[in-house]
């Protein structure tokens, strides 16, 4: 067996162990040429035709096959901290079980020089010819990069230049923008490590982490303000883009794209003004979202383990009981975990994949983990509970003949209706996570109708109130083939934003006030609301990387998001942790709690505020857990109609200190303190054993939520903060309802 595959798997990421380092080689630069062989594998050759003289080169035998961890995007690469589903597939040799990696680095091309390569084994065997093109930097003309908007006096871009190869192709394009000493970078989409950019390497590229997700994101934007400077940027493009921010040289932001030779120009809008006007101005790029319904300002609570109507009924009961009551319920393992269309157990008559079953139907057996879905729904919508069922946005396998799944796919294939690879194969998802499932093509408006018409009995007929959209980040390889004709390279990013917009038209074409509720996206998903922070431990470090994350996505447009209350993954959190997380969750757009899949063992590891009480043995969380949800109640009416004022003015609900008080120095130190809408000042407490902490109280009168007494701002003050409180402040100015909280 001899492998050479030149762009790898189109993981941002990570390097294939038989791939071509870098897969576009510069002129000047080194390069390398990867092989992948079975065990009994003796030699590797690499053959290299420039103009009529052929080279050739033994390879290296650098061991066992295994996947280079910096792949492409190396400098935004995390450290390998820990071992998680997806870090796995970047470490773990047995991926590729027996084989052996082979390496040769060669001297740098010249030029606009063109070669020609192949590898041979010591068995005779060939790859593919491959056809190489050296390519080179080259100053800009002043017609690939097109700059649209304002900047401050002063501010140009700079070092402008693209990546041509010998035909005139252009792959890359980059710049410079100037950054003052007292600059600070805001945006980028959903971050989690840093609200302040300055100092970081990131990307725009959708990647699924799992947990611990360093400077990697599901929800990137190629979208950032400096302020101090106050200007602006967005690149309109939907292909990968990179950003040095004063990483490399401490005065300069550097921007490099993706591009390709099908791409004539890439258009850069840039604004200048305050962090509102030029929030303002890169929304005004997309449609505008509908206000969400105000009960997505309720208490949200799922595990992935109440997967029967007996657990859901038990849950409810449960809560009831507790003196908590559920505004919303996410059911994720309701499905048949294969069509994610119908509940689990359910019988009927398969149909022929073209469109979905209806609820008459369908029958559900008394001994079937959901004998009544339909009547549990309404009984909860009685309760004032909404309803959000788990989707995932693949076709998770061809199944057997006759079943309903098995149609579907079938379905799919025969009517093109799939993503397909470089060769025109239908593509398979190389992700672990659904691995080898189909992806619909779900940019496409006729995919997307298909899609939701297998669901829409379901919204009504069944009255769901929405979905959980997660997944999104499964799209793989510059060479992917979208339904427009359009390749991986300018679609991937935009694959989750129709995903996500596939159920919004559902719910609108349906007259239903719903929402969805999403991890990944890309810009313009601002359209869609509403999101959460994706997967996390239950660690105070995994908290602080919430806030960032929440006050980031906020500031890249996506007001309405919230987190999974101390995490949902690994044991359980501290009491402590819990409500601390609780409390700020409380003055939170979106107040959530869920759990991961624990195979059912005992004791549970729901993060239900019951159960925390139950497995910790502390009293107070319950009690406390009633304090808050009582104050989040009290907030709703204030929550929507500063939800509106979001939308109209674009001000986040969740709104970092810069928006309102960009020019003061003393705000850029305490990065976890917000807005929340326009009165109320949050300061989370993030650290364990905090008895007070020292907040920061920007210019104007301000009253503490707790005790209404008045301080001057334009101060730090030390505030103590027992368990059951969170330091809060509200502007003197607020409106007096919102004084009166008792």
């Amino acid at each position: 067996m001899l492998s050479h595959t030149p762009l790898g798997l189109g993981h941002p990421y990570r390097y294939e162990p038989d791939q071509r380092i870098p897969a576009l080689p510069i002129s000047g630069e080194p390069w390398k040429v990867r092989a992948r062989t079975d065990s009994t594998t003796k030699s590797v050759r690499l053959y290299v035709r420039r103009e009529d003289k052929l080279e050739n080169y033994e390879l290296i035998l650098l061991g066992p096959a295994h996947a280079d961890t910096h792949g492409p995007y190396g400098k935004t690469a995390k450290k390998l901290d820990s071992i998680t589903h997806l870090t796995a597939l970047a470490t773990n040799s047995e991926e590729f079980q027996d084989d052996l990696e082979w390496e040769i680095e060669l001297a740098g091309l010249k030029e606009n020089e063109e070669i020609s390569y192949w590898l041979e084994n010591d068995t005779f065997e060939f790859t593919s010819t491959f056809e190489l093109s050296a390519s080179t930097w080259v100053a800009d003309d002043g017609v690939f990069l097109k700059f649209v908007g304002d900047l401050p006096g002063g501010i140009t871009a700079f070092n402008r230049e693209v990546l041509k190869n010998s035909y005139g192709q252009i792959f890359r394009t980059r710049f410079t923008f100037p950054l003052a000493p007292d600059d600070h970078v805001i945006g980028f989409g959903e971050r989690f490590n840093s609200v302040d950019q300055r100092g970081s390497f990131l990307d725009a590229v959708i990647y699924e982490e799992y947990k611990g997700h360093g400077q990697r994101t599901y929800l990137p934007a190629p979208f950032g303000m400096v302020i101090g400077s106050d200007y602006g940027f967005y690149l309109k493009t939907s292909t990968p883009s990179r950003f040095d921010i004063g990483a490399t040289q401490s005065d300069q932001l550097s921007i490099e794209i993706d591009t390709s030779p099908e791409i004539s120009n890439v258009e850069i809008r840039t604004y200048a003004g305050t962090p509102i006007s030029i929030l303002n101005a890169y929304l005004s790029e997309f449609e505008s979202p509908r206000n969400p319904p105000a009960w997505i300002y309720k208490l949200w609570g799922s595990s992935n383990e109440w997967n029967t109507q007996d657990r859901v009924e038990a849950e409810v009961r449960a809560g009831e009981i507790s003196g908590i009551d559920l505004g919303v319920i996410v059911i994720e393992a309701w499905s048949d975990e294969s069509t994610f269309t119908v509940f689990r157990d359910a019988q009927f008559a398969p149909t022929d994949g073209s469109k979905g079953l209806n609820t008459s139907a369908i029958t559900y057996p008394s001994s079937g983990a959901w004998p009544n879905p339909q009547k549990m729904i309404s009984d909860l919508h009685q309760k004032g509970i909404k309803v959000l069922l788990w989707q995932i946005p693949v076709i998770k396998e061809e199944g057997i003949e006759g079943s309903q799944i098995n149609a579907i796919w079938n379905y799919a294939l025969e009517n093109n209706l799939v993503i397909r690879d470089g060769s025109g194969i239908p593509y398979r998802v190389k992700a672990p996570w659904f691995r080898d499932a189909l992806l619909p093509d779900l940019t496409s408006p006729y995919v997307r109708r298909w899609w939701t018409s297998l669901r829409e009995y379901l919204v009504t007929e069944m009255g769901v109130d929405g979905f959980k959209t997660d997944g999104g980040e499964h799209a793989w390889g510059n060479d992917l083939i979208y339904l427009d004709g359009r390749c991986g390279l300018e679609k991937n990013n935009l694959f989750a934003n129709g995903y996500i917009q596939s159920f919004h038209d559902l719910l609108k074409s349906s007259n239903r006030e719903g929402i969805t509720f999403s991890r990944a996206g890309f810009a313009g998903s601002s359209s869609y609301p509403t999101f959460w922070a994706g997967d996390e431990d239950s660690t105070w470090e995994a908290f602080k990387a919430s806030i960032n994350a929440g006050i980031s996505a906020s500031a890249s447009g996506n007001f309405f998001w919230g987190w999974d209350i101390a995490g949902f993954s690994g044991e359980i959190p501290t009491s402590e942790l819990y409500l601390r997380g609780v409390a700020m969750a409380t003055f939170c757009p979106i107040m959530q709690f869920h759990s991961e899949f624990n195979h059912h063992r005992e004791p549970s590891n729901d993060r239900s505020p019951w159960n925390i009480s139950e497995r910790t043995g502390d009293y107070r969380v319950l009690p406390i857990f009633r304090k808050f949800l009582a104050i989040r109640n009290w907030l709703i009416p204030y929550l929507e109609f500063e939800g509106r004022e979001a939308i109209a003015s674009s001000r986040p609900l969740m709104a970092g200190l810069f928006f309102d008080y960009a020019k003061d120095p003393e705000i850029w130190k305490v990065p976890s303190q917000y807005l929340l809408g326009r009165f109320l000042l949050v300061a989370p407490v993030s650290d364990p054993g905090c008895a007070s902490v020292n907040v920061y109280l920007p210019e104007g009168k301000w009253l503490d939520f707790w005790d209404k007494t008045e301080h001057v701002g334009g101060k730090w003050i030390e505030v103590e903060t027992p368990l059951d409180t969170i330091p809060v402040f509200i502007k003197s100015d607020s409106p007096s309802w919102l004084l009166n909280y008792k």
